[in-house]
């Protein structure tokens, strides 16, 4: 393969550091650590001392000392309580000092305040008080062995929110120190001539699909997350059902059910794995060409038939990294997209797919993680309905591929993938999933029905599920109040958004004479808008939103009618990807006679 001819000179722009990892993975160590202690040292063993207190014998105790103690700061103050017993068992006399299960101060809600305040009345009144003793062990005792759920619920987010963020820190950083292998370092002299030789992962062109690593942290989540969330609610929901709780009670259950979710998921995509190993995709020319072509050939054991059709997206996305306001934030920006189908040859026991795409001049090139830089992604799946729907679980990878100037062009590849003449009816048929185009007198009306993309809105509705059920536990709880309104109020707007996601449809009618739209909410309400032809300055594709699952992107877009005051009006929603957008906004175009403009060109 002749080599690159005009390769620019990198400026060694978000180029990775190797101490940058460390300081990372440093970074996220506290907080994987203290999710993961409060994990092991305090929310199971609570579930274990609970459980076990649940067969210990009631006695009457007599109290020789009872006393809230508070401890003040700057910023709060929290209560514990002391206490001093005697007890019989036996015949014998013990001495106990155990109130609680748990022994440490606090200021979640009033159960140290009104456990101590009642210990100290009985006190001061002589009235015995009961307390409960291990009957394999009547040295042991305890005056209170309730669970206190807001608690136990307050220590469970805070382990699964800052040991889940800990542990993704540092997974992410031991993904990144990994492009700075041996291989990399003695190549680093080469990154002025030939970047991509400096990332492992690309200079054998034997390009790896990143989804390995988010199956290893799915499997960390599922099982941590079950592990506390199954014992949890076999011990507890019983006996919040017999207080007659059902409220508390139905949104414990919600934390097993997001733990079976998660394992089916994880289960699915360990399938995925066993099914079709470790596929490699190898690019002609090597590296991605702009101003030339890309060219990615990938082999997948699967029989071969006529019927089988797989789906490429090829996307330029830009990542931007920004503080204000001493918060940092992130942001991910879809540049260009374009979609084929390969050339499927059988190969061996499997199939050789083979793509080819254009690439424009203008586009930049793949650049190293920083602050804000550029990434090329290579995505494959299977497409539904054709003779491929044996592949159980259907198949899906994602690569992070090279792409650079260097006006290459491809040796073996001839077709462009773009131009695949089934190419259409997978559009249309990916148009109709969410949308009915029907032609009019001079125009076309277009419906988007109830329940569309539901399945990603409904992957949103369990996500917010999650939040608005610990909001919920933590505000009828003895939780502090804050924890209540932040955890639930998130749960519940993400929530009513997935509701409204999947509870609203569109009609929209274009003709000569402007458009008519009216978007109707569960059937109840109506939300109209018009304008007339001559208001209508464009129609144009804005971006909503991008879903990332199992390391594959998903954009979704939108099309809008510009008017000449400037006001937008949503005319399309729901169209995954880019090409399906554009060829949507051209079929518009040529029916209605409006401009066709170019808001994300």
């Amino acid at each position: 393969m002749p080599e690159p001819s005009d390769t620019p000179k990198s400026n060694g722009k978000g180029k990775s550091k190797g101490p940058g990892t460390w300081v990372l993975a440093l970074f996220g160590l506290p907080f994987a650590a203290a999710g993961l202690g409060l994990l092991l040292l305090s929310v199971l063993p609570t579930l274990v001392d609970w459980s076990t207190m649940q067969g210990w014998q009631p006695v009457q105790a007599t109290l020789a000392s009872a006393e809230t103690v508070a401890s003040r700061s700057s910023k709060s103050t929290t209560y514990s309580v002391k206490a001093e017993y005697q007890y019989r068992v036996a015949g014998q006399e013990y001495t106990g000092r155990r109130v609680a299960i748990g022994s440490g101060s606090d200021n979640v809600g009033e159960f140290q305040k009104e456990l101590g305040a009642r210990l100290e009345e009985a006190q001061r009144s002589g009235t015995p008080v009961q307390a409960w003793v291990n009957p394999d062990n009547p040295a042991e005792a305890v005056l209170d062995r309730s669970l206190r759920p807001g608690m136990l619920a307050f220590k469970l987010v805070f382990a699964l929110v800052f040991g889940g963020a800990g542990l993704g820190i540092m997974l992410f950083a031991w993904r990144m120190r990994s492009v700075l292998s041996s291989e990399e370092r003695v190549a680093e002299r080469t990154w002025e001539a030939r970047p991509w030789e400096s990332r492992a992962q690309w200079k054998d062109n034997r390009i790896r699909a990143r989804r390995r690593i988010g199956r290893w942290v799915l499997w960390v989540l599922a099982l941590v997350w079950n592990g506390v969330a199954l014992p949890m609610a076999a011990m507890v929901v019983p006996r919040t059902l017999e207080r007659g709780d059902h409220l508390l009670a139905g949104t414990l259950l919600l934390f097993p059910l997001v733990g079976l979710a998660l394992l089916v998921w994880a289960l699915r995509s360990a399938l995925h794995a066993r099914r079709y190993g470790d596929v490699r995709l190898e690019l002609d020319p090597f590296p991605g060409s702009i101003g030339g072509h890309f060219g990615a050939i990938l082999a997948v054991p699967v029989a071969y038939s006529s019927g089988l059709r797989f789906l490429a997206t090829l996307q330029c996305v830009q990542h931007t990294r920004s503080r204000s306001g001493g918060k940092t934030s992130y942001d991910s920006r879809t540049l260009w997209q374009v979609r084929g189908l390969p050339q499927v040859e059988a190969q061996g026991e499997g199939v050789r797919l083979a793509w080819r795409f254009d690439l424009p001049a203008h586009l930049p090139a793949s650049e190293d993680p920083g602050s804000e830089y550029h990434r090329w992604e290579f995505e494959v799946k299977s497409v539904p309905g054709t003779s491929g729907d044996n592949l159980a679980p259907g198949f899906g990878c994602s690569f992070d591929v090279p792409v650079y100037l260097t006006n290459q062009k491809s040796v073996w590849l001839q077709h462009d993938a773009a131009q695949h003449p089934q190419l259409g009816e997978v559009a249309k048929t990916d148009e109709e999933d969410v949308s009915d185009v029907e032609q009019v007198a001079g125009g076309v009306r277009l419906y988007f029905p109830y329940g569309r993309r539901w399945k990603q809105m409904l992957a949103l509705l369990v996500f917010g599920a999650i939040f608005a059920g610990a909001g919920t536990l933590l505000w009828s709880s003895d939780a502090p109040l804050l924890f209540g309104v932040l955890f639930g109020g998130i749960g519940w707007l993400v929530v009513l958004g997935a509701i409204y996601g999947m509870g609203n449809s569109l009609t929209v009618q274009m003709d000569r004479h402007g458009l008519r739209t009216e978007r109707r909410l569960l059937g109840l309400a109506s939300f109209k808008s018009a304008a007339s032809a001559s208001e209508v300055a464009r129609l144009e594709i804005q971006e909503s939103y991008s879903t990332t699952t199992g390391g594959n992107r998903e954009t979704y877009y939108r099309l809008q009618a510009v008017l000449a005051s400037g006001k937008g009006i949503t005319v399309a929603d729901s169209l995954r990807g880019r090409a399906a957008a554009q060829q949507l906004l051209s079929s518009l175009c040529r029916q209605t006679g409006y401009t066709k403009g170019s808001a994300l060109d």
